[in-house]
């Protein structure tokens, strides 16, 4: 089915489907000044880790699920759905008495907040090739809706929290999803009936036993690395390997498995790209976590403060990104990567060597820049690997194997933090700087060693 270039979806639908896109991206950008507060009210202890990684860990699953849930039952209703669960999650955030509920009540709202990424693309592309137009347009709406909740998130969540407690945090979803139900059963047409498929056919659909291995690897191996701080429980560890085990013996015999490992196994290529992305976004996360609580904690700043000071790092990654995307026509992706890692190992030695508590605003400004540098080359040269590295029949897959490997490294980044990144004088800016830069050297040799193979081979 051809397209034409020139025609695009309505412009009203492409926003109506981002406005409930960006709940996702919020959730996370505001919790980075409400940590503080919450920690506060709630006490501290092992569970502060999992509030943050809780949207992760529920997102990971149910990212991949709902683009099969979406072909089940339509897309719009599923999105709708994801919404109401948000609605749900958000009303009961306030009222939660410990850090444990609070934890499952993240847990929840991963799950709403993860359905709309995967349910907007799949209704992009079915109303395109109805109205035979090009998805361009609206999947550059969705795309800068992410880029902006990401760059004014934590400007943003700090006068929240800074005028109505932690508790805003979860309050100011409740216009936004009241905002994105109405736009969308306003535009976006109504999905055709579909036969039923029935309770069975919904649980081979979105493979149970493999999900059920993924989550327990994963949170297993989560335990794992908290023990470290207080004594290593390694139990934990031998758990999440049973859980991988069981994870690739079932992805081998399973018909339609939750993450198809089959696809990594056969391609080390795309096995080294996720690797290298989860690894990345533990830095991110590091960062978009660990240092808001510093400021505040150790800096003495209030949210506002600390949300302001996180603009930098997301104002250069906005433009790094455009800059990354324009040289990736023009040079190696592995190219992109090194000076991606070249910044973070920049960045990591400003936060060790020259950062402290009493440190002039400026500093933290151009600490904030550097931080935010590797943002677009490490990204769009791990997405410049991903298709070099997979054919166009298994784009779909290795697109959902790449997005739950940065949803992984979301989550262990929490581990990192609470066990590196604690606040307390120049500790904390410095562990993370030593991550940061560790991690941005590892990056750096791994990929000018891939460049040196890729130019040798290209030369015989």
């Amino acid at each position: 089915m051809t397209t034409t270039t020139a025609a695009q979806l309505p412009r009203p639908m492409s926003w109506a489907l981002g406005s409930g896109t960006i709940l996702q991206g919020l959730n996370s950008a505001v919790l980075a000044v409400a940590l503080v507060s919450i920690g506060a009210d709630l006490g501290t202890g092992p569970a502060t880790a999992w509030i943050v990684s809780a949207l992760y860990l529920s997102a990971a699953v149910c990212s991949p699920t709902g683009g099969r849930l979406a072909d089940l039952f339509g897309p719009r209703r599923v999105y709708l759905v994801g919404l109401a669960i948000t609605l749900v999650a958000s009303v009961a955030g306030p009222f939660v008495p410990s850090l444990e509920w609070l934890v499952a009540d993240r847990f929840l709202l991963g799950v709403g907040t993860a359905l709309q990424f995967p349910t907007a693309m799949a209704i992009i592309r079915r109303e395109a090739q109805r109205r035979r137009t090009s998805p361009a347009s609206a999947l550059g709406v969705i795309a800068l809706c992410g880029q902006t909740t990401a760059a004014l998130g934590p400007a943003v969540g700090g006068p929240i929290v800074a005028v109505w407690g932690w508790e805003g945090i979860f309050w100011v979803n409740v216009p936004m999803v009241a905002n994105a139900a109405f736009w969308v059963l306003r535009t976006v047409p109504a999905d055709p009936p579909r036969a039923s498929v029935g309770f069975v056919g919904t649980l081979r659909a979105i493979d149970p036993v493999g999900l059920v291995a993924f989550v327990a690897t994963l949170a297993t191996l989560m335990l794992g690395l908290l023990s470290l701080e207080t004594g290593a429980r390694w139990w934990w560890f031998v758990a999440a390997a049973v859980g991988v085990v069981v994870l690739v013996l079932w992805s081998a015999r399973s018909p339609q498995p939750f993450l198809d490992v089959r696809l990594l196994t056969r391609n080390p290529a795309l096995w080294r790209t996720c690797v290298r992305a989860m690894v990345t976004f533990v830095s991110f996360y590091t960062i978009f976590y660990g240092l808001p609580q510093w400021l505040e904690a150790s800096r003495g700043l209030g949210p506002v403060g600390a949300g302001l000071l996180m603009v930098p790092v997301f104002g250069v990654g906005v433009v790094s990104t455009v800059v990354a995307t324009r040289l990736g026509s023009r040079v190696p992706a592995h190219l992109l990567l090194v000076v991606g890692g070249a910044a973070m190992v920049a960045a990591g030695a400003l936060a060790v060597w020259a950062v402290t508590v009493d440190s002039p605003v400026w500093l933290f400004v151009l600490l904030g820049g550097l931080l935010g540098l590797p943002n677009g080359f490490n990204n769009i040269g791990n997405q410049l690997q991903l298709h070099s590295a997979v054919e166009q029949q298994q784009a779909g897959v290795a697109s959902g194997l790449y997005r739950t490997s940065q949803y992984v490294g979301a989550a262990l980044a929490a581990v990192v933090v609470a066990a590196g990144v604690t606040p307390g004088g120049d500790d904390g800016i410095h562990a993370l700087g030593a991550w940061v830069g560790g991690i941005g050297l590892l990056l750096v040799l791994l990929s000018l060693a891939a460049l040196l193979v890729t130019r040798r081979s290209t030369a015989r």
